[in-house]
């Protein structure tokens, strides 16, 4: 449901007193009518001084074709600012940064520590080599992982989840707050948490200090082959604060000395030494899942993200750069994945009326249909039968030199747009036939477990665990009352990640305006007739150019491509695919130039 909301300018309508025209920066929202009544002060007297100032508008009733009638609810501030843009941004995705009030610290753990009575029913950890692997900056430490040999050669691993759901307590006024939240936002230049920040703080699985979590523990092979495992709730004190670039110098150096200041401080007595150990022990079953997980048919798709530097002293963007996906973070990802995975199973097989589930259903066939016809015209040939088939198609073209990886971020961006969005269900609340698969993972069931300081989905699945356990009662709750929840993550999930964009998109284009002209290489991702869309290699960013911005004494010409097309549907319209040739004036400096430009061309 649309919150009748939009971000825009306000202006006067000539020769009518009694309504200002509000014009939203959404070009799909009608413009909206405002009465005098709602108007800013002193815009009746000088309507100039606010032709710069982004208001927020709410559509009250739209009766007319053209135009809607409404009100100004929200000055955001000058248009271009960073922190009005960020601000805008948040609104027009009816997200809300307001931090809690002083009216929620009732709910709030009145000491650190933790109850003896705990220590009575979870599994004490602390003296275990538990540890951490996150982002140099973070501070949201969600998951730990343990690692030990056993007599029998085989290795007991465990991925350790703070257990947040023990400290939000369902239905109280906080529950209902962060449940309407549902998630984190991640903007360039703050974070708004989902969590009191006290909250988050007390579940942060910080170095040194008791924890409570979910522990689940594999007894596995070096193989990766899994032989048994379990689910506990825990306690746990992680022994030191690695970030990925810590890891990832012990994957790449195993026999390196540390210095003293070259690794966090280590508690509990572990040393460096062992901690290398630990995680090229977790790096070899990893490696092994992960090509398991591939043979299963897995896909991945990356499409290029960037982080960006930002000026102390003003907010502005100073660098940026490419966000690179690198062993250590693979390692993390692939026990996260088992864990989930692990965890989904169980509280269906516990209780598959209220099953907090995530689905990925299979692309649309038609979209998938048009994009392998229209690869085919340039050479490129993908099985779209299933994901492996699409992941094997892939592989056929990794290359390492420019044009090889150049390639790869078109074929990753354009196979991303027939992909359907991942969704969170209640599997009580579906068809009984409905499939549960996650088609990018290829595995039959997945649930979000590992991140409950960030995503209320988890503490639903917590609490379900919690339940399966025998730590509580199953939760009272109805299908449908989940599945109402379900679709309010799915939709906060949605508009934090589209808002997480736009941030990225608004402070690289502040980057720009500072640091022009700015020349990038670009390869070309789309043609039509009149126009190309390129994607820069360096941002990730699309681009339209149409053919009438090529230059001066620039000519040009298109030419449509034909399409092979199989009779397999009627239904099916493979578009039209152009060809544009391009012809670039000979100068003082350069010969005369022919290109033709089509998918592909740098």
């Amino acid at each position: 449901i649309h919150p009748r909301t939009a971000v825009g300018f306000l202006e006067p309508i000539e020769k009518n007193k009694e309504f200002a025209l509000f014009t939203p920066r959404d070009k799909r929202i009608p413009k909206i009518k405002i009465p005098k009544i709602s108007w800013p002060s002193g815009f009746q007297s000088n309507p100039k001084l606010y032709s710069d100032i982004l208001f927020i508008s709410k559509i009250s009733e739209w009766k007319e074709v053209k135009y809607a009638l409404g009100t100004i609810i929200e000055n955001l501030g000058l248009n271009g600012d960073l922190k009005v843009e960020s601000l805008a941004i948040l609104r027009e995705f009816c997200l809300d940064p307001t931090p809690y009030g002083d009216d929620i610290k009732e709910f709030l753990p009145k000491s650190s520590d933790i109850p003896e009575k705990e220590f009575d029913y979870r599994e004490d950890l602390r003296k275990q080599c538990v540890f951490t692997i996150d982002p140099l900056t973070a501070r949201d430490l969600d998951d730990a992982v343990s690692c030990k040999e056993l007599p029998n050669g085989n290795f007991e691993v465990g991925v350790h989840i703070s257990d947040a759901s023990y400290y939000l307590k369902e239905s109280t006024r906080l529950d209902e707050l962060v449940k309407s939240k549902a998630t984190t936002i991640y903007m360039v230049d703050n974070v708004y948490h989902m969590l009191p920040v006290e909250l988050c703080l007390q579940c942060s699985l910080l170095p040194g200090l008791d924890k409570l979590a979910f522990s689940v523990f594999w007894e596995m092979t070096s193989s990766g082959e899994i032989l048994n495992e379990r689910v506990s709730r825990t306690v746990i004190n992680s022994c030191v604060q690695l970030a990925y670039e810590h890891a990832q110098i012990m994957i790449e150096e195993p026999q390196k000395i540390f210095d003293d200041d070259q690794l966090p401080v280590i508690h509990n007595g572990f040393t460096p030494e062992y901690l290398t150990k630990v995680v090229n022990n977790l790096q070899m079953i990893a490696v092994n899942l992960r090509e398991k997980r591939k043979q299963n048919g897995a896909l991945q798709i990356n499409q290029v993200k960037i982080s960006f530097s930002l000026d102390p002293s003003t907010g502005q963007p100073s660098d940026f750069w490419i966000y690179t996906n690198k062993a250590a973070h693979r390692l993390i990802e692939e026990f996260m994945l088992l864990a989930n995975m692990t965890v989904a199973k169980r509280i269906y097989e516990a209780f598959p009326d209220l099953a907090f589930l995530r689905l990925h259903e299979a692309p649309k066939p038609t979209m998938m249909y048009e994009l392998q016809k229209n690869l085919e015209t340039v050479g490129i040939h993908i099985d779209i039968s299933s994901s492996g088939g699409i992941q094997s198609s892939l592989n056929k073209y990794v290359d390492d030199d420019f044009l090889g990886r150049s390639r790869m971020v078109v074929l990753n961006h354009l196979l991303a747009k027939p992909m359907q969005r991942a969704k969170y269900f209640c599997a009580g609340a579906v068809e009984k036939d409905t499939s549960f698969g996650h088609f990018a993972l290829s595995i039959p069931i997945y649930t979000h477990f590992t991140s409950p300081i960030r995503r209320y989905p988890d503490i639903m699945t917590h609490r379900l665990l919690a339940a399966s356990l025998n730590y509580c009662d199953k939760p009272n709750w109805i299908p449908e009352e989940v599945a109402y929840i379900a679709e309010n993550c799915n939709r906060q999930k949605y508009h934090a990640k589209k808002a997480s964009e736009a941030s990225s998109d608004l402070y690289l284009a502040h980057f720009i305006e500072e640091h022009q002209p700015y020349i990038q290489e670009a390869v070309v991702v789309d043609t039509k007739e009149r126009s190309i869309d390129v994607i820069i290699l360096n941002t990730g960013s699309v681009v339209r150019i149409y053919t009438n911005n090529f230059g001066e004494n620039v000519t040009w010409k298109s030419e449509e491509i034909k399409v092979q097309q199989d009779n397999i549907s009627e239904d099916i319209n493979v578009k039209k695919m152009w060809k544009i040739y391009v012809k670039f004036p000979k100068t003082d400096t350069e010969v005369e130039t022919l290109i033709v430009l089509e998918i592909f061309t740098l």
